[in-house]
């Protein structure tokens, strides 16, 4: 191969990945930290414009891919990265622990977006420096984190159901409860507090121990028992607890949305007259960009400077990506919308108790792209239909059996998703009395009688991830 080969191979190469890291932004980020992306590209590229009202072009028209006057090859084969074609192909060349599939899934995680509590913790994970395959396992867990950093399935399973094993999934854990703020990665409130504990150099002290030992009694401010317990004094105890209230029991708050109640809906949900769902979006948010005409004229009359049509050929082609991630983010959030509608549908016509579980990877199959797209493409994006403002990332989950009127559209043992299970608790929890509230053991009885069956620490994992105090808290009289 000659050297003139080798370097134009060399240089598409890093237009493409360019531009696969222009389309990576653009999918993963929220509302506003698009306008955010397109602010810049506007102060810092000047072939970029926005579009005046009259010239706007409907986002769900063909986008032309033609190839322009004023290329020069290197930037057109950019989508053979962005699409999931190319990672198809990887996957059959060597499974999902291929280099092709490191490389990828390195890229996307890399500029996960810095506001969020999921983009702080993977920039942190990639400053570590870790084994590829750590990596990619602490990256994924990050996906199955709650608002709070709290796990909302359990690690063990994930592990299971993406292929890693025993070994990587305990590192990456390491990883995980290392990283700020204190307390993220844990399994539930306890473990979370476990974690803080020990960062703050405690892990040996009292408090450590109380949480660890005696977390039932501590809900109950049973402190003499606990003191028995653990031969302390029941002074000791109470300064011990004063230590544990200082821990933080949500460390993600600091990063949760609800501190901004101006969410723009990117997907609407409405309901026809005939009974079927339309799936639109609403693109209110999404700039219109185009290409200046004037700069193509201006590298006509430039061609001679070798400098001068270069930068224009380099503001011409970092725009182009821009336009096209944004098209092709556009369409995707539209395509998984789409999807969701159909597989949650009893949702969409009878609310929260009728949604059911969920993948991500079943809707990856269905739209013939990977699993990451769609994680991707979910991320920080809002559904709005007539039961409110959704995560698209909520409509995902695992679930439990359920007979009876809860037991799906047929009420004969379908499974109910985590957050169906959630609001039937919540409906339990409004009508238990004051004076009596139900302990976990009374919901788990009480959600048999309606035909959910489910164990008791599943009750009390629900019941905690719902916020809701323990029974002797919620006493009242």
């Amino acid at each position: 191969m000659s050297d003139g080969s080798l370097q134009q191979g060399m240089t598409q190469r890093m237009v493409a990945g360019t531009a696969m890291q222009m389309g990576v932004r653009v999918l993963q980020a929220s509302s506003m930290e698009l306008g955010q992306i397109v602010r810049e590209a506007l102060e810092s590229n000047p072939a970029l414009e926005e579009e005046r009202p009259d010239d706007l072009v409907s986002l769900e028209e063909p986008f032309d891919e033609g190839r322009d006057d004023w290329s020069d090859g290197t930037g057109d084969d950019w989508e053979s990265y962005m699409t999931d074609d190319a990672m198809d192909r990887d996957e059959e060349a060597g499974g999902y622990d291929s280099d092709a599939v490191a490389r990828h899934d390195f890229a996307y995680d890399s500029i996960a977006g810095s506001q969020s509590l999921s983009g702080y913790l993977r920039e942190q994970i990639l400053r570590e420096s870790l084994p590829g395959d750590v990596e990619r396992a602490s990256l994924l867990l990050v996906d199955y984190l709650d608002e709070r950093g709290f796990f909302s399935e359990d690690p063990e399973e994930i592990a299971e159901e993406n292929g890693v094993s025993r070994k990587t999934l305990k590192e990456a854990l390491e990883v995980l409860r290392g990283l700020e703020p204190d307390g993220v990665g844990a399994r539930d409130l306890r473990d979370s507090l476990m974690i803080q504990l020990e960062h703050g150099g405690a892990g040996k002290s009292l408090a450590f121990r109380m949480v660890r030992d005696c977390w039932d009694d501590l809900a109950r401010h049973r402190y003499r028992e606990v003191a028995e317990k653990l031969r302390a004094t029941t002074d000791e105890v109470t300064e011990a607890m004063e230590e544990v209230a200082r821990m933080n029991p949500n460390p993600g708050a600091i990063f949760s949305r609800e501190t901004n109640p101006y969410i723009a809906p990117d997907v609407l949900v409405e309901e026809d007259e005939d009974g079927s769902f339309d799936v639109l979006l609403t693109g209110d948010y999404v700039p219109r960009l185009r290409l200046d005409d004037s700069y193509k004229e201006a590298l006509s009359e430039y061609g001679g400077n070798a400098e001068v049509r270069d930068y224009l050929k380099r503001c011409f082609r970092e725009g182009r990506n821009l336009i096209r991630a944004i098209a092709q983010r556009q369409e995707t959030i539209l395509q998984v919308a789409r999807v969701l509608v159909r597989k949650q549908e009893a949702f969409f016509r009878k609310g929260d108790r009728f949604l059911v579980p969920l993948g991500m990877e079943a809707v990856a199959d269905e739209l013939g792209v990977h699993v990451s797209t769609v994680s991707r493409a979910v991320a920080g994006k809002y559904l709005l239909c007539k039961w409110g403002y959704r995560e698209l990332r909520s409509f995902f989950g695992s679930g439990v059996q359920a007979t009876g009127e809860h037991g799906g559209e047929s009420g004969d043992g379908d499974a109910l998703a985590a957050v169906a299970v959630q609001t039937v608790m919540k409906e339990i929890l409004e009508g238990e009395p004051s004076s009596k509230p139900y302990s976990d053991a009374a919901l788990t009885r009480e959600l048999e009688n309606r035909g959910i069956r489910i164990a008791r620490r599943t009750v009390t994992k629900y019941r905690e991830q719902m916020k809701v105090l323990p029974a002797s808290l919620r006493r009242k009289g």
